[in-house]
């Protein structure tokens, strides 16, 4: 598929870790770029055409998971996890200011992170997957003070990996929250939603075919509704519906050694929306929306390591790197 346009707008290198990112409107009124690289975050703020660093914290311990979110009057946060703890930053007086914090969980390991509302009170809450303690804690925002409050724990079957929540077809509730655990040599994946009386499990696949790598949702098929991606250690990408069980619908072509990064959403100038999956090897491939093929319809080399991917509101590409590196990129197919 060719392009109406794929460039770089933005790099920055030397960052000196491997880089997480993720977008949010924290300092104004456009999106922000976030970048988490060993012990430091790091807020990118646009200027015309470019961005500058207007905040970074020393955080003295590393960051092992990233997300942006929990809006409050329009204003987003940054969310970290770490090995003990989950913090909370936002913007306070022209930088980023730590705001609340969780009791401390010694050895947790908190690898991932989503943010949604699964209780359907209208505020969102921190789902934490935890790889050492085999659970998810979900955390809801303070009315007052500096701690997050726990609002309950749900043990796994084996080592938390990644965590998302998704919003099922045709369901006027709240998102359930889908969890990757490592399962012997590869994965598990199930569905859970979150009530006043406890979780509730859904649909589950207990061995999937490899170890999970990266996952992803987004309304990636013609029914109504979000369906589950992820990839895998084998190079490859799996879509997957929610009906009464979990099936797998899609298996791409092998795109790479391994699949660190994925995101969905609507790229710039863009009317419908695409998949992207990050390679190690330094590509990009897009998906074009409803996924019903194996091969992608575009990729972009971008020469370096990707380790993770994010899409802003305004369909630019996050790019962080795993040798220090944040790119921001504007790729299009439909433009002319």
């Amino acid at each position: 598929m060719p392009f109406s346009l794929a460039e770089t707008t933005w790099h920055k290198d030397g960052l000196n870790g491997t880089v997480q990112v993720g977008w949010g409107t924290i300092s104004g009124a456009r999106s922000d770029l976030v970048a988490a690289a060993g012990e430091k975050v790091f807020l990118f703020t646009p200027a015309d055409q470019t961005y500058f660093l207007s905040s970074s914290v020393a955080l003295g311990k590393r960051v092992l998971a990233l997300a942006v979110g929990l809006p409050v009057s329009g204003s987003y946060h940054v969310v970290l996890g770490f090995e003990d703890t989950v913090k909370v930053y936002g913007w306070r007086a022209g930088e980023l200011y730590a705001l609340w914090e969780t009791e401390s969980e010694p050895g947790a390991r908190f690898v991932d992170l989503a943010l949604a509302d699964i209780d359907g009170d209208g505020k969102e809450e921190v789902i934490a997957a935890s790889e050492s303690k085999e659970a998810l804690y979900i955390f809801r925002m303070p009315e007052g003070g500096m701690r997050l409050n726990l609002a309950a724990i749900r043990v796994l079957p084996g080592p938390a990996q990644k965590v998302t929540a998704l919003a099922l077809k045709g369901e006027q509730r709240p998102p359930v929250i889908a969890a990757a655990y490592r399962n012997n040599g590869a994965s598990g994946l199930f569905l859970l939603t979150y009530t006043e009386m406890g979780f509730v499990e859904g649909p589950a696949m207990v061995n999937l075919s490899t170890n999970v790598t990266s996952l992803t949702k987004g309304d990636l098929r013609t029914r109504p509704g979000e369906e589950i991606a992820w990839g895998g250690a084998d190079g490859m990408l799996r879509v997957m519906e929610v009906n009464r069980q979990l099936e797998s619908t899609l298996i791409s072509d092998n795109l790479g050694s391994v699949l660190p990064a994925l995101t969905s959403g609507r790229l710039w100038g863009e009317n419908s929306g695409t998949l992207i999956a990050g390679t190690p090897e330094g590509y990009l491939f897009g998906f074009k929306l409803p996924v019903e093929q194996k091969s992608p319809d575009w990729a972009v080399r971008i020469n370096r390591p990707i380790n993770d991917l994010a899409l802003s509101n305004e369909g630019l590409i996050g790019i962080g790197t795993a040798d220090g590196g944040v790119q921001v990129w504007k790729v299009s197919t439909e433009m002319g």
